[in-house]
């Protein structure tokens, strides 16, 4: 039978005792101080559909910015395919899933926008800036 020297059990006893009386404290320390601490915010956003609203609309500015981009090199694949076929069904899915892409793009905000008529929520910043505005 191992006999354990007493110092080593407390310390055991002791360090979930600790860990405990630590985390006790950091759920009642926030309590004191949160008049004096306020964490500013990091974003200009105020509220989340706001935040929400921007990243869309920072996707879409990216898709029509990269959507001619496609359209002018699947042209040029085709062009330059030179009668082979396979690069022509190339050039032409590419222009295929490139307007797919884009119309669900363009769409998006109409059918965020019909989705909230029929919930009933009046986030008009969220419809009326569908152009950017």
């Amino acid at each position: 039978m191992r006999v354990i020297p007493t110092s080593q059990y407390f310390m055991k006893k002791n360090k979930s005792g600790l860990t405990i009386l630590f985390l006790l404290f950091l759920l009642i320390v926030p309590v004191f101080v949160s008049d004096a601490v306020t964490i500013p915010n990091p974003l200009r956003y105020g509220t989340f559909p706001e935040l929400i609203h921007a990243v869309v609309s920072f996707i879409r500015n990216v898709a029509l910015i990269i959507a001619p981009i496609i359209f002018i090199t699947a042209g040029l694949m085709y062009y330059f395919a030179g009668g082979d076929p396979e690069k022509a069904k190339t050039a032409t899915n590419l222009i295929k899933w490139a307007v797919i892409g884009l119309v669900i793009i363009l769409i998006a905000n109409g059918i965020t926008a019909v989705i909230k008529d029929i919930m009933g929520v009046e986030d008009v910043v969220f419809i009326l800036n569908f152009f950017g505005a």
